[in-house]
């Protein structure tokens, strides 16, 4: 059991997924009452709040290492694939509809609560990471022909937030800390990626995600002490 980490009780589970819930409806309410106050928003889309809401609560079980994050986090990605379909950002769509399989090997790779993988540094498994950056250098690549072909909108930005995903989605299963560099990275794009699609409580939810990365690092910087 890494340092820092007090999950092996049940009960301490059970309360940091209820607090993960408690959370979600809270800030996905503040951000459409932000919408709203701003003039953004005219009336709530129940699809985008419900992929929204689910979205924060699997980022707090995540940092709390949870592995609920996984179950809940199939929801949400299925939630934004459709969401994200409906207004033409196809990368993303993609994106959603390959994480909702993609979660179950994470589900695998972390292991049960009490048991879970350890937190580790991939800057010390050096000898990958050529390889995690060519993958994703391919993805993105494809991702923009995939995308353009099918006539999608934004479509570099687009295929940055699928590309950069999927490498900060591989290093999360895998439990590698970086992963949260790079998900501050995405979270910044997709800020003005999502706003500009006219989809602004997602695009908010980024803007609040970039503050969860950091405080993801954080916490799992002191699981490695």
């Amino acid at each position: 059991m890494p340092r820092g980490f007090t999950a092996s009780a049940p009960s301490s589970a059970r309360r940091d997924i209820a607090v993960s819930v408690v959370a979600a409806v809270l800030l996905t309410g503040a951000s459409y009452g932000i919408g709203v106050l701003a003039g953004w928003v005219d009336a709530v889309g129940w699809l985008e709040a419900f992929a929204v809401a689910t979205s924060y609560s699997c980022t707090i079980l995540c940092i709390r290492q949870r592995r609920a994050n996984y179950v809940v986090g199939a929801v949400s990605t299925a939630a934004y694939a459709v969401l994200f379909l409906q207004n033409g950002l196809l990368a993303s769509a993609l994106l959603n509809l390959y994480l909702t399989p993609q979660l179950v090997y994470g589900w695998f790779r972390w292991r049960r609560d009490e048991q879970t993988r350890p937190v580790t540094w991939l800057v010390r498994d050096w000898r990958w990471i050529p390889v995690y950056l060519g993958v994703t250098g391919a993805a993105y690549l494809g991702a923009i022909w995939l995308v353009g072909a099918l006539g999608g909108r934004l479509v570099w930005a687009d295929a940055a937030i699928l590309a950069g995903s999927l490498l900060a989605q591989f290093l999360l299963d895998n439990k590698r800390i970086e992963t949260w560099f790079v998900w501050v990275a995405v979270n910044v794009l997709a800020v003005g990626t999502y706003l500009s699609a006219g989809l602004v409580v997602a695009g908010l939810q980024y803007v609040v995600f970039v503050v969860t990365a950091v405080l993801g690092f954080r916490a799992w910087l002191r699981s490695t002490r």
